[in-house]
C-alpha cells in the first residue's frame, strides 16, 4: 500500500466557524448557559479594549486580541479556563502580532488597575517582585502558549476597518465624517460578538456601512441599481444576517450598559464556580 498523501492549504483568509461549532460550544457542554457565556465574552472583550487603551495600543491590536479571545473559547471552555488570563494573553500576543509589543509586566499591571477600578478599590500598584506578580506572569505565558497551540498558530486576522475606508472612497463618501465614524463604531462594537467568526470581512464592512447610512439623520444615498454591495462581492443575505447580529448586540448592550460580571464569581484560580451576578458599569465608548 502506498503512503496516503496529505495536502496542506495555506490561506490568509479569516477563520470562519461552522454553525454547529457556534451553537455547540465547550462552555455549553460544561453546563454554562448561553446568556452567561455571552456575558463573559462581552466582559472579556471589554477587558481587552480597556487594557489596550491604557497601554496606548493601536485599535487594530485590540481588535485582533478580541477576535483571538472569541476563537479560543469556541475550542475551550470558559468553565475550565480563566477568562481573565486568556484576555491578558490575547492582548499580549496581539500586540506582538500587530508589531506594537508591550512588556508582560505592563499588561499585568494595567489589568490589575482595571480590576481595582471595577471593584471600587483604591489604586495600589502590584508589587513587582511579589508572589502575585509571578503567579500572574506564569499564568499569562502559559495561556499564550495554550492559545497558539489551540489555534494552530493561525493568528493572522484580516480586519474590515480598512475595507470600510476603501469602500467609502469608491462610493465617493469618504468625506462624510459622520458616516465613516458611525461605521467604525459599529465595527468596534461588533468585536464583542461572534460576527467576525461567522462572516467575511467584506460582508461585515458592507453591513457596517449599510446600517450607518440608515441610522444617520441625513440619510446617505447609496447606489441601488445595481446594488452597491455587489461591487464588493457581497450578497444581500450576508448583510441582513450580519445586521441581525449587530441589532442583537446593540439591544444587549443597551439593556445591560456594558455589563461587568462580579469578580467574586471567580475563585483564586480564575475559574468559574458560582452563578453569575451582574452589575452595571459606566458606558465605555468605542
Amino acid at each position: 500500500m502506498g503512503e496516503e498523501k496529505v495536502k496542506a492549504v495555506l490561506s490568509l483568509d479569516n477563520c470562519i466557524l461552522p454553525d454547529e461549532k457556534i451553537k455547540s460550544t465547550p462552555s455549553k457542554a460544561d453546563g454554562l448557559s448561553v446568556d452567561d457565556e455571552v456575558d463573559i465574552r462581552i466582559l472579556g472583550c471589554d477587558f481587552i479594549q480597556s487594557g489596550g487603551i491604557l497601554l496606548e495600543l493601536p485599535q487594530v491590536a485590540m481588535a485582533t486580541a478580541q477576535i483571538l479571545f472569541q476563537r479560543f473559547f469556541y475550542s475551550k471552555s470558559l468553565v475550565k479556563h480563566s477568562y481573565e488570563h486568556v484576555a491578558m494573553s490575547c492582548l499580549f500576543l496581539a500586540a506582538k502580532i500587530e508589531e506594537s509589543p508591550r512588556r508582560v509586566r505592563d499588561v499585568i499591571n494595567v489589568f490589575h488597575h482595571i480590576k481595582q477600578f471595577w471593584n471600587e478599590k483604591p489604586f495600589e500598584p502590584m508589587e513587582y517582585m511579589g508572589n502575585q506578580f509571578f503567579i500572574s506572569k506564569n499564568a499569562v505565558i502559559k495561556a499564550e502558549r495554550r492559545i497558539l497551540k489551540e489555534l494552530g498558530f493561525c493568528v493572522h486576522v484580516k480586519h474590515p476597518h480598512k475595507l470600510i475606508t476603501t469602500y467609502l472612497q469608491i462610493l465617493d463618501n469618504e468625506k462624510n465624517k459622520k458616516l465613516v465614524q458611525l461605521a467604525w463604531n459599529y465595527m468596534n462594537d461588533s468585536l464583542r460578538s461572534n460576527v467576525f467568526l461567522r462572516y467575511s470581512p467584506e460582508a461585515i464592512a458592507c453591513a457596517c456601512i449599510h446600517i450607518a447610512a440608515r441610522k444617520l439623520k441625513d440619510q446617505v444615498p447609496l447606489p441601488s441599481n445595481p446594488p452597491w454591495y455587489f461591487l464588493f462581492d457581497v450578497s444581500l443575505d450576508e448583510i441582513e444576517v450580519s445586521l441581525i447580529s449587530f441589532q442583537f448586540l446593540g439591544c444587549f448592550l443597551f439593556v445591560f450598559c456594558w455589563l461587568t460580571l462580579s469578580l467574586s464569581v471567580f475563585s483564586s484560580d480564575g475559574l468559574l464556580h458560582n452563578p453569575i451576578s451582574i452589575q452595571s458599569e459606566e458606558t465605555f465608548s468605542s
